[in-house]
């Protein structure tokens, strides 16, 4: 019951906030912009997506080596894929982890490791992603309003202090240590995990991590190119930690919540239009579902193969 009201307000929250956009952007004017875009370079940044899936498949298996769980990197790719398609058709950004982690005990039996690396791989990503805003911000905060320049600040900052009091490992023993029975001991046995991967992993993870995000703002550019909006590429560097963070708030799929992002970031900082800002995210949308499809399809032949392998 609490799992489809949580599922309900998720809908809610998508639909409530793209009807908000269309009332202040004609969403004709954002589709006419869509579909004026330069096709070679929307395929191009597609390309350069399905990169990153794979960039971050040798992410994960850096992490799962460090607790001596060996997954091929053929594998980690697939369940990326296979975590895109849940992560794009079903309600809230975590669902892709849950599936990810559910299928790699499946494969290892090793279901604390299977949790903790997933975790520590997402906590790796926005310690890159925050660094990289960071060092971008000089560049791009003169460009913007004083207070969303101060914003943009603020949440860098606040994810990298944040990631940095995970890692004061008595200071999380002692909260840890206040938290009754199961609960305390599921999450100390994940904390374990954590600590378990080693600094010379979440070094090599932070190096891929950053190769990622490197050629994730390219693929965010190259879409921007196909639209006609000309800027620096720094200005999507730092703009795009506000961005990926607003993906993360319930909703299906970051509808409305990554487009009202978009708006706010590109347009609302008079970098560009609002349609043109929407066109932008609908497009990233757009390459998400093409994704996801392909993840589908790659979970539906495994699941054909399973039970074929049954049946025999």
């Amino acid at each position: 019951m609490k799992r489809q009201l949580g599922n309900i307000i998720k809908l809610l929250v998508s639909l409530g906030l793209l009807l908000l956009l269309s009332r202040l952007v004609d969403p004709q004017e954002a589709l006419a912009a869509l579909s004026g875009a330069n096709r070679w370079l929307l395929l191009a940044a597609a390309l350069l997506f399905q990169t990153t899936q794979v960039i971050r498949a040798y992410r994960w298996r850096a992490l799962l080596v460090a607790v001596d769980v060996p997954v091929p990197v053929g594998r980690l790719a697939y369940l990326y894929y296979v975590g895109t398609f849940f992560n794009t058709f079903l309600p809230s950004g975590f669902g892709g982890d849950a599936v990810k982690m559910y299928e790699l005990n499946r494969y290892s039996h090793r279901t604390s490791e299977s949790v903790g690396t997933v975790l520590v791989d997402r906590l790796v990503g926005l310690v890159a992603l925050f660094t990289m805003g960071l060092l971008a911000w000089p560049f791009v905060a003169p460009a913007l309003p004083r207070f969303e320049g101060i914003v943009l600040l603020a949440i860098c900052v606040t994810g990298l202090v944040s990631t940095w009091l995970l890692y004061q490992r008595r200071l999380v023993d002692r909260l840890l240590g206040i938290l009754p029975g199961k609960v305390g001991r599921t999450l100390t046995g994940l904390y374990e995990t954590v600590h378990a991967c080693g600094k010379g992993a979440l070094r090599q993870s932070l190096l891929y991590s950053f190769a990622f995000y490197g050629v994730f703002f390219a693929m965010v550019y190259l879409i921007a190119l196909a639209l006609g909006v000309r800027l620096p590429f720094l200005y999507f560097v730092g703009l795009m930690p506000v961005i990926s963070l607003s993906m993360m708030i319930p909703s299906v799929g970051a509808l409305g919540t990554r487009e009202g992002a978009y708006v706010l970031a590109f347009a609302g900082t008079g970098l560009t239009t609002a349609p043109k800002a929407i066109a932008m995210s609908l497009a990233f949308y757009l390459i998400n579902v093409l994704t996801g499809l392909v993840g589908a399809l790659l979970y539906a032949a495994r699941a054909v193969s399973e039970m074929k392998q049954r049946r025999s």
